[in-house]
C-alpha cells in the first residue's frame, strides 16, 4: 500500500470538499431519495443496549402506533413487555428501568441520519419516520446505529453472497467478520488481511479502481449483491447513489472519523452482510480489550499526558491529527492530550505552529522509514530545527510508527484497537511494564502488544 494511500489520503477531505463545492451542494451531502426497489424490508428495533437489537420486519404505515408496534414485535420474538398505567414502558424481555437506564421511544426522520427521543410516545405517529425503536438507553445515551450514512436503514438485507469493498478500512471489517470467502472486488490499497492478498493474486478478488475514484464499470462487471463505500469521499456517495440507483444494493459506511464510528461500521457491515453475530464477537473482544488498556491506566499517577503531537512527516511544515480523527479520538482514550486539538481532522501546519504548542512526546507514522535504528538515528538527526526546539525532542519523547503499524494509522478499521495498545505504551511506560517500547516499531508492531495481540482479525 504504502506512500501512494498516504497520499491519496491526505488529500480526500480537500478533495471531497472542493467537489462539494464546485458541485454548489448546499445541504448535508447524506441527503438522498430512498430507491424503492432496493430489497429492503420495513421494521422496528427494539435496542436492549450494548449492540444487542432485535428487528422485526413491520409495516409502520399500518403499524403507525408505538405501542402497537411493540406488542407486534414482542409477540413476534416471544418477548415479554411491561407498562405502567401511564404507558411508561417498565420492561422487555426481563430487562427492566431502574436509575440509570429507562425504555424509551427514539425515531429517526426520512433523510437523517440522527436518532431523536420522542416525549410523547403516545401522540408519535411512525408512519413519517425511516426507522424507529424501543431502546433501553442511560442519561446522554442513543440506540445503537440504525442507519447508513445517507439516512437508509441498514436491515433487510439478505446475507449477501458477491460483496465488493472500496476502501482498505472496509476490507479489513469484512476480515474480521470472516466474510472473505464472499469477497469478489476491492480498491487498489486493500492489503490485509492476508487472504485478501491471496483472493487479488489467484484473481478470485479483482481490483475495481482505486480509493479515491472506483471504477463503477469494474464494480457492475463482478455482479456484486452487497458493495461497501466509505462516506468520507464525496465520490463514494456518488458511486451509492449511482449503483443504488441502477438496482445494485450499496451502503454508505460512516467516514471513520472516531472510535464510535468505526464500532458503527462494524456493526453495519455485520448487518448488511448477514454476518450480525460474527459482528457482535468483534466489537465485544474490542471492548473488552479497551477495558483492560484504560484499567491499566488508570494505575498511572500520570493518567493524563499533555502535549502530544500526531505526525504524518517529519517536516517543517506536517500533516498532524487535529481532533475529528480516529487516531486523536484513542489517544484521547488512552490519556493523551493533542496539541492541536483545536484544529479539525488532519491538517497541515507551519514550523511555527509546532514551536508554539511545544509537544513533550511526538508520534510519527510513516510509510518512509524502517524500523531500524539506524533509520530512526537518520529521521532525528535530519529533523528540523523547530521539532528540535520542543521538549520532546529535548527529552527523547520522540516515536516512529512505520511499516505496517504505520498505515494502519490511516485505516480506521478494527485494528484501530492495538494501535490503541501501542500509544498507551507509549505514553504510560511505568505501567505497562511487562513490554519495553522501543523509539521505533515497524512490521513487527504484534511483539509489542498483550491485550490485542490474538484478536484474530486476519481472515
Amino acid at each position: 500500500m504504502g506512500d501512494k494511500f498516504l497520499d491519496a489520503l491526505r488529500i480526500k477531505v480537500v478533495l471531497s470538499l472542493a467537489i462539494l463545492i464546485i458541485g454548489g451542494l448546499a445541504v448535508p451531502f447524506f441527503i438522498s431519495n430512498v430507491n424503492a426497489s432496493q430489497p429492503q424490508a420495513p421494521g422496528f428495533l427494539i435496542d436492549f443496549g450494548d449492540w444487542n437489537v432485535t428487528f422485526t420486519t413491520m409495516d409502520m404505515q399500518k403499524n403507525t402506533d408505538p405501542y402497537d408496534a411493540l406488542e407486534v414485535a414482542c409477540t413476534s420474538n416471544n418477548f415479554t413487555s411491561t407498562l405502567d398505567g401511564s404507558g411508561t414502558v417498565e420492561e422487555i424481555n426481563g430487562i427492566s428501568a431502574d436509575e440509570a437506564h429507562t425504555w424509551d421511544l427514539w425515531t429517526i426522520s426520512n433523510n437523517s441520519i440522527t436518532w431523536v427521543k420522542q416525549d410523547d410516545p403516545h401522540n408519535t405517529d411512525l408512519s413519517g419516520y425511516t426507522i424507529a425503536a424501543w431502546a433501553y438507553t442511560g442519561s446522554g445515551g442513543t440506540p445503537t446505529v440504525a442507519v447508513d450514512d445517507t439516512g437508509r436503514s441498514i436491515y433487510g438485507y439478505q446475507t449477501a453472497q458477491r460483496i465488493i469493498t472500496l476502501s482498505p478500512a472496509l476490507t479489513e471489517i469484512t476480515g474480521s467478520l470472516r466474510a472473505v470467502t464472499s469477497l469478489v472486488g476491492t480498491d487498489l490499497y486493500s492489503n490485509y488481511p492476508s487472504t485478501v492478498v491471496a483472493g487479488q493474486n489467484n484473481g478470485t478478488i479483482q481490483i475495481v479502481g482505486d480509493y479515491l475514484n472506483p471504477s463503477f464499470e469494474q464494480i457492475v462487471a463482478r455482479v456484486p449483491d452487497m458493495v461497501l463505500c466509505d462516506g468520507s469521499l464525496y465520490s463514494h456517495y456518488a458511486m451509492c447513489e449511482k449503483l443504488r440507483n441502477t438496482g445494485v444494493n450499496s451502503v454508505l459506511m460512516y467516514g471513520g472519523d472516531s472510535v464510535q464510528t468505526i464500532m458503527d461500521n462494524i456493526y453495519i457491515a455485520g448487518v448488511v452482510l448477514g454476518y450480525g453475530m460474527r459482528a457482535g464477537i468483534v466489537i465485544n473482544s474490542i471492548e473488552t480489550a479497551e477495558q483492560e488498556i484504560t484499567s491499566t491506566i488508570a494505575a498511572d499517577p500520570q493518567a493524563s499526558h499533555d502535549g502530544v503531537m500526531l505526525a504524518l512527516s517529519p517536516d517543517k511544515s506536517p500533516w498532524v491529527s487535529g481532533s475529528d480523527t480516529y487516531m486523536a479520538d484513542l489517544t484521547s482514550a488512552v490519556g493523551g492530550n493533542n496539541v492541536f486539538s483545536h484544529q479539525s481532522g488532519w491538517v497541515q501546519i507551519n514550523s511555527e505552529q509546532i514551536m508554539s504548542a511545544n509537544p513533550s512526546v511526538i508520534i510519527l507514522y510513516s510509510t518512509e522509514y524502517s524500523a531500524t535504528q539506524d533509520d530512526y538515528n537518520s529521521m532525528i538527526n535530519s529533523l528540523p530545527a523547530e521539532w528540535k526546539a520542543t521538549s520532546a525532542y529535548k527529552s527523547g519523547n520522540i516515536y516512529l510508527v512505520c511499516g505496517t503499524a504505520g498505515e494502519m494509522s490511516q485505516i480506521p478499521g478494527p485494528r484501530f484497537i492495538q494501535l490503541m495498545e501501542l500509544t498507551a505504551r507509549i505514553l504510560h511506560p511505568d505501567v505497562f511494564t511487562d513490554i519495553q517500547i522501543p523509539k521505533y516499531i515497524g512490521y513487527n508492531y504484534e511483539d509489542f502488544l498483550t491485550f490485542t495481540k490474538d484478536l484474530d482479525f486476519n481472515n
